[in-house]
């Protein structure tokens, strides 16, 4: 693990001052999550995937208490939901368009600001945090509000995006403020009172065309989910599973997959 690094560098994600905006993410991001997130699109496919096998591992096939930290337009909590039949579920969301579309849908979605203490109606002792902590300028303070709201037999299921040399204007665009190494997801995990079990890559196959899209071409695609063929969107997911299937075995990918326990 690496030290903790007191600079204060948005970039590498170490503790800076509070936003001034009180939303996470811009308009037209909610926009593509509402369009995306409800459908087979081969990314949300995968990464539900990797989702469900780590909370199967970790909590059995059927969940208690269910938060979705950062639940965005509820499309991960609308399949969990179905999937796991929680006793009690809720998802909290930084912006305030994700919330209301996340509401539409029937499900308990409620604004928070992760700056502040998190006031729950009940201890979750089941978290996912997917692809959350890169658009918050404190993951650590969020982290540790998280921890302190949870049950003490907590597992947290947390993806971020990964590889810094990758970053590109791309990443700008959505508002993330980095891309993970495993060291530094350890670091903040850690700091904000997590102790992580285990954390791999995954999506390592996207790894050669986003290097050459974003190094050699040097131009990124404007939309964050671009529309794909069905035959490709089945081969990428197909690709997807096979890598899950044998483990995520390589040490590079665009994602980062983390389990996590309180320290």
């Amino acid at each position: 693990m690496a030290s903790p690094d007191t600079s204060l560098d948005p970039k590498r994600g170490n503790p800076v001052s509070p936003a001034a905006a009180d939303e996470e993410v811009t308009a037209g991001h909610v926009e593509q999550l509402a369009s995306a997130d409800m459908s087979d699109y081969w990314w949300y496919a995968v990464r539900q995937a990797h989702v469900e096998g780590e909370l199967r591992r970790t909590k059995g096939d059927r969940l208690d208490a269910y938060l979705d930290f950062g639940c965005g337009t509820g499309g991960v909590m609308h399949a969990l939901v179905g999937t796991f039949a929680p006793d009690r579920a809720l998802g909290l969301d930084g912006t305030r368009g994700a919330v209301e579309i996340g509401a539409s849908r029937g499900l308990d979605v409620r604004y928070a600001d992760f700056r502040q203490p998190l006031e729950l109606p009940f201890a979750p002792s089941a978290v996912t945090c997917l692809d959350v902590l890169e658009h918050l300028e404190d993951p650590v303070l969020a982290l540790r509000h998280l921890r302190e709201a949870s049950a003490p037999d907590v597992v947290l299921v947390a993806t971020v995006p990964a590889m810094p040399s990758l970053h590109s204007a791309w990443d700008d665009a959505c508002g993330h403020h980095r891309r993970y190494t495993r060291e530094l997801l350890l670091e903040h995990l850690a700091l904000g009172g997590w102790r992580a079990d285990r954390v791999r890559h995954a999506f390592s196959y996207c790894v050669p065309p986003a290097w050459w899209q974003r190094t050699v071409v040097k131009q990124v695609q404007e939309m964050e989910f671009p529309p794909v063929s069905p035959l490709m969107n089945r081969l990428l997911t197909w690709a997807g599973a096979f890598e899950r299937t044998i483990g995520s075995p390589f040490p590079f990918g665009t994602s980062l997959l983390a389990t996590a326990r309180p320290a």
